[in-house]
């Protein structure tokens, strides 16, 4: 691999002004895109320099998020804008994993990606896109850079698009982010922001709290295979391909950095032990913007209570003591209960909190070796077809070495 300074990118900054949730311009003078990898202590003091001045990154930028993340096989890099002065001024975060279909190769992604983000203004997002791109080739094994656009205002979203598009990317379809989501204005009050919900919302609370139930926040690690049952019976419920997450890696986030991730259970009064957890939820924040990631329940038919909802409004409370502006509800889908939408019974429950709906996202990609991601998007289609036969797994390594350029050992099927 290269040395990391044989790529600087500079540029002149100057005042802008773009109307989105928070534009932070950067001083004038010289800049210059850097990378920093494998140096917490730069990293962190980069973090904290932005935190001091106001400029506040979303979760997956900063270090405890790098931290968590490396327990699955992720590796984080930030991309800090500096000035003459070697001090920083914004950044983004790059994830690289390992593909599973192409060893020695990796994958790269960027979240929460906007203009008004992270202290980036239209020319710095330019000049960081422009060394992450370089230092992707550079590393010569990197297949693709996936990226996800969260944009509430549409010209920030907009030019943040027109920048992608200018480097070589191509909008997709959101299958990784979403497009619209629904938002909780946070900065009243508590109890006038309860007054707001919808109607359904507020009783569904209120009854909650007339049940043997406790809403508890989750510090013990021993509790994650729980969390993960309760995940996998949801997503089976909606019919929709279980994954694996790493849930003890999260609960050591939120304990780690409690302002910035918490992750909170509805647990029965009358059982004990992980079994007495019927349901959980789990909330991040992006600068000002709290987003709701996850949530989880089983059936317990006999409480005759919502699950959920007080968990929602523990969230909601935390957010808006942790200084979050705006509770985003982590996407929705047009469809409805009972409809042909698999998570169209999701999207009704978030509905009846709020019905500000908001487009916000996007989804890019930029293929750096096209021949070999189709040799990976060959694969994960015979694996998803069920190709279980040896014959069969003969057949596809033969076609997907056919697409490949160079000796590349395949992951057998």
């Amino acid at each position: 691999m290269l040395p990391y300074d044989c790529l600087c990118v500079t540029r002149l900054v100057g005042p802008v002004s773009v109307d989105n949730a928070a534009i932070f311009p950067v001083s004038g003078g010289r800049c210059a895109a850097t990378i920093i990898e494998n140096n917490d202590l730069s990293r962190a003091a980069n973090e904290a320099l932005l935190d001091a001045r106001g400029i506040s990154l979303p979760l997956p930028y900063r270090l405890c998020w790098a931290k968590a993340a490396a327990a699955s096989g992720a590796r984080s890099i930030f991309i800090s804008l500096k000035d003459a002065a070697g001090s920083c001024q914004g950044g983004l975060a790059v994830e690289s994993r390992p593909s599973r279909s192409l060893p020695g190769h990796r994958w790269w992604s960027i979240t929460r990606l906007g203009i008004g983000t992270a202290g980036l203004d239209a020319v710095g997002l330019h000049d960081v896109l422009a060394k992450v791109k370089s230092h992707a080739r550079h590393d010569g094994r990197v297949l693709r850079i996936l990226v996800e656009v969260f944009a509430p205002n549409a010209d920030a979203r907009q030019r943040t698009g027109e920048c992608l598009r200018e480097h070589g990317f191509r909008r997709m379809p959101t299958e990784r982010t979403y497009e619209r989501t629904l938002f909780v204005n946070l900065e009243p009050d508590e109890a006038t922001i309860f007054s707001k919900l919808g109607k359904t919302a507020r009783q569904n609370i209120r009854v909650a709290a007339k049940r043997p139930v406790t809403v508890e926040c989750v510090t013990d690690v021993s509790l994650a295979d729980r969390l993960q049952q309760l995940d996998q019976e949801t997503w089976r419920r909606t019919s929709v391909i279980a994954k694996s997450d790493d849930w003890a890696a999260r609960i050591k986030l939120s304990n780690e950095a409690p302002h910035l991730s918490r992750i909170n259970v509805l647990r029965r009064n009358d059982r004990v032990g992980p079994e007495s957890i019927i349901a959980f939820s789990w909330a991040c924040m992006h600068g000002d913007v709290v987003h709701y990631a996850a949530a989880a329940s089983t059936r317990a038919n006999d409480l005759k209570i919502p699950m959920t909802y007080p968990l929602v409004w523990d969230l909601m409370r935390w957010a808006r003591r942790s200084g979050a502006r705006r509770f985003d509800f982590g996407g929705i889908t047009a469809g409805h209960q009972n409809g042909d939408d698999p998570l169209g019974g999701i999207s009704d429950f978030k509905r009846y909190f709020t019905h500000d709906e908001v487009e916000v996202g996007q989804q890019w990609e930029l293929e750096l070796l096209p021949t070999r991601v189709a040799a990976t998007r060959f694969a994960a289609a015979v694996v998803q077809r069920g190709s279980v036969l040896v014959a069969g797994r003969a057949q596809a390594a033969a076609r997907i070495r056919q697409f490949t350029v160079g000796t590349i050992t395949m992951v057998p099927f």
